[in-house]
């Protein structure tokens, strides 16, 4: 009796061991559990739906779930291991490498939170009230910047500086003053008008059979300036104005925002992290925006006037010269 009890135990503790392994096999086949809900990173935290979870694993392996109405979603059978977990969804960022270790038998849970993407709409709409003169700024600095650069390409001349000035040089030399004045103006240009203007009044000089000074022509030539070189400067005042201004909105849209920011922690704590940063990134985006328009405004504001600035050199250095050329032939001619 004793020996069929000894017998009946040994079983018991075989089958208990056998059920034991099995159960230990069983569990490892299962793997482990992700689930978790993805929501909205708005205040109201809204559910979304249809949202596809790619689990994946460090050799490559994938798991897939895609997210209910409540916006739950979860797959079974995951092996042990390291994984990252990505999740996407058209219409909002994509959040992609989130870690997650899987355990057999294990249950974990996974939140996430998406972004939606923003339209042309919602993203000016966080700009606030600084948006209108930002938007003036651009509009404004877009239209004068390419009539400028209309304007200094149409007033260039049709005919190179130094063949200009051969030429100029070689019809004065033949004394044939109408000559060069034709020159002028087939070369066209601020130069070129100029020394027409002094030019013509040397011509008259001599139809009138008088002597000219060097001063009376140095005038006409000023006289010409003083109407080519206002054109050139034309609204470049203004390009360099809202080149000021614009950072100056930014920063405005900014300092508001951020005042708006800490009222709401003043009211309401901080207990919301990601709220209070989403603030800040938002009042963040006027001074980004105040330096979009004003680098490209102050690039083509030292350009331009850099321009203006050659232009003035030019004129200054070429009319010197002719003048000195025409008192010279004058001289001789006497």
């Amino acid at each position: 009796m004793i020996r069929f009890s000894f017998i009946l135990i040994l079983v018991a503790c075989v089958g208990l061991s056998t059920g034991i392994i099995f159960a230990q096999d069983d569990g490892g086949a299962s793997g482990g559990t992700v689930r978790g809900q993805i929501v909205d990173t708005t205040t109201a935290q809204g559910v979304i739906e249809g949202v596809e979870v790619k689990i994946v694993a460090t050799g490559g392996e994938e798991y897939t779930a895609t997210t209910d109405g409540n916006g739950d979603y979860e797959r079974s059978g995951i092996p042990a291991g390291r994984y990252l977990v990505s999740i996407y969804k058209e219409g909002y960022g994509d959040r992609v490498g989130k870690p997650v270790t899987v355990v057999n038998g294990g249950d974990h849970f996974l939140p996430l939170k998406m972004t939606k993407k923003d339209n042309i709409i919602t993203f000016f709409q966080k700009f606030g009230f600084v948006f209108w003169p930002l938007a003036l700024c651009s509009v404004t600095a877009l239209t004068f910047i390419i009539e400028r650069l209309f304007t200094f390409v149409r007033s260039r001349s049709r005919i190179g500086t130094e063949e200009f000035i051969a030429s100029i040089t070689d019809s004065l030399r033949k004394e044939n003053i109408m000559e060069a004045v034709s020159t002028c103006e087939e070369a066209g240009g601020p130069l070129a008008n100029v020394l027409k203007a002094g030019l013509l009044r040397y011509s008259q000089a001599q139809i009138e059979e008088r002597d000219i000074t060097k001063e009376e022509i140095q005038e006409a030539i000023e006289e010409a300036s003083l109407l080519e070189i206002p054109e050139l400067e034309r609204n470049l005042p203004v390009l360099g104005t809202v080149a000021v201004v614009s950072p100056l909105f930014g920063l405005l849209g900014t300092v508001t925002g951020m005042i708006n920011a800490f009222t709401t922690i003043a009211l309401e704590g901080t207990g919301d992290p990601q709220q209070l940063a989403g603030g800040i990134s938002q009042a963040l985006l006027t001074t980004a925006a105040g330096l979009t328009v004003a680098i490209p405004c102050l690039i083509f504001f030292q350009l331009f006037d850099s321009w203006v600035n050659r232009h003035m050199v030019e004129i200054s250095q070429v009319s010197t010269e002719i003048v000195n050329q025409l008192i010279v032939g004058e001289a001789g001619n006497a």
